[in-house]
């Protein structure tokens, strides 16, 4: 579990400086993810909840990036995307992936936090994140319950992260020694780890944990999955969740 006490300005700084040195090779590499099974199948999830909604939507895509998956929802009116890095949004922006393929009547983009960021109740019919959480990003109840306060009734939340047991054998194995020594080191060695760890924190989930959050959230009714990643630019598994705002 994330304490609450962590300090989500500083390591928004670190990933934005991670951003900035890559944001052209991953749009690059959008190029590459967009023609993959693993993008295949996102898509296909995207468009299978856009259609549940019998009305134009308003979507809320959290840590938008490049845009990867602006082309993917259908039936959407209007569509905000809020990421922290400026150079991911002016991709977004300017060269979304498959610009061609894009339906949506408007698109409003923002730089913000999730965490701090603050949107009107009720706002949104679908949120989704995709690719956010994991790395440096963890899943709480408090930033579950801010999206399920965004939600409208009947509204839905999609997203994905890491899943601990798709990760390799020697870093599960180092994550778990860390885990079981870290009580018995000195307050000034525990000190060194935790610095150590601020810079790059990681978040990997197993499947039972998120579910286990998603139990401590405002939703009643979600489900999660283990999919396997099937694409040349990352190896493991990721844990998806949809999840249900009670309707009126």
């Amino acid at each position: 579990m994330v304490s609450n006490a962590m300090n989500y300005e500083a390591v928004e700084e670190t990933i934005k400086a991670g951003y900035r040195e890559v944001s052209s090779q991953y749009r690059h590499d959008d190029e590459i993810e967009v023609t993959t099974p693993n993008h295949h199948r996102i898509c296909a999830t995207l468009q299978r909840i856009c259609a549940s909604f019998a009305e134009p939507m308003t979507v809320l895509d959290v840590g938008c990036g490049t845009g990867r998956y602006f082309h993917c929802l259908t039936n959407v009116e209007e569509l905000t995307g809020i990421d922290i890095s400026e150079e991911m949004l002016h991709a977004a922006k300017t060269n979304p992936v498959r610009r061609e393929m894009i339906s949506i009547k408007k698109i409003e983009l923002m730089r913000g936090n999730a965490y701090l960021r603050s949107f009107a109740p009720e706002s949104f019919h679908f949120i989704f994140s995709l690719g956010m959480f994991g790395n440096g990003c963890p899943v709480t109840p408090e930033i579950c319950d801010r999206f399920y306060e965004w939600l409208k009734p009947g509204g839905k939340l999609y997203f994905n992260t890491v899943d601990f047991d798709g990760q390799p054998l020697m870093y599960r194995a180092r994550r778990q020694a860390r885990a079981f020594v870290y009580p018995m080191l000195t307050r000034r060695l525990q000190h060194v780890l935790d610095e150590r760890e601020s810079r790059h924190p990681a978040f990997c989930m197993h499947q039972k944990q998120l579910e286990q959050v998603m139990r401590q959230t405002h939703f009643k009714t979600f489900q999660v999955t283990s999919q396997v990643c099937q694409s040349p630019l990352w190896h493991g598994r990721h844990l998806e969740c949809i999840a249900s705002k009670a309707g009126l």
